[in-house]
């Protein structure tokens, strides 16, 4: 280790894990087992949008959010939902820039729990005033090619609406 503190992400993984024993083979099997699982159902469940489209092929990738808000000051990130899920998939991800928030204070739902609640008090226009707008896109497994592929397609569509 290089003796630098973790970041604020990093030390709430590593405070979570102090206290718990070290896992056995079996754990570790049983801990596989679940993980797999989890992305043979993902991953059928992704193929199965082939019943939705119109070449009968599944969707090629996925656009969606990279979080919550836009990218917050540092060692305040306090979720990273939109970002993990991909991540236990194994998925291949590209976080790409659309466009830069101008100011104002966007019409906010009523938080539904602790995380919302943080993230909605960290919203104050002057700090993110002039930051980056992201997206991600999520391609299939082993088809990160084809995933740039697309980016390069989706980043043509939206320079042409700016």
């Amino acid at each position: 280790m290089s003796g630098e503190p973790a970041v604020q992400q990093t030390q709430w993984i590593l405070d979570h894990a102090q206290g718990h024993s070290e896992y056995t083979v079996a754990e570790i099997v049983h801990l596989n087992l679940e993980h797999e699982t989890f992305h043979a159902h993902a991953l059928m469940h992704w193929n199965k949008t082939q019943l939705h489209t119109a070449t009968s092929r599944p969707v090629n990738a996925i656009l969606c959010p990279v979080a919550a808000t836009l990218a917050p000051p540092h060692e305040t990130t306090s979720w990273w939902g939109y970002s993990s899920h991909w991540n236990i998939l194994d998925l291949p991800v590209v976080v790409f820039p659309v466009g830069i928030y101008m100011g104002g204070h966007p019409s906010l739902c009523k938080p539904c729990n602790n995380i919302e609640s943080f993230i909605h008090a960290q919203w104050q226009p002057d700090t993110y005033n002039n930051a980056p707008v992201s997206l991600q896109l999520v391609g299939q497994r082993h088809n990160e090619e084809m995933l740039l592929v697309i980016l390069n397609v989706v980043e043509e569509v939206v320079s042409r609406k700016h």
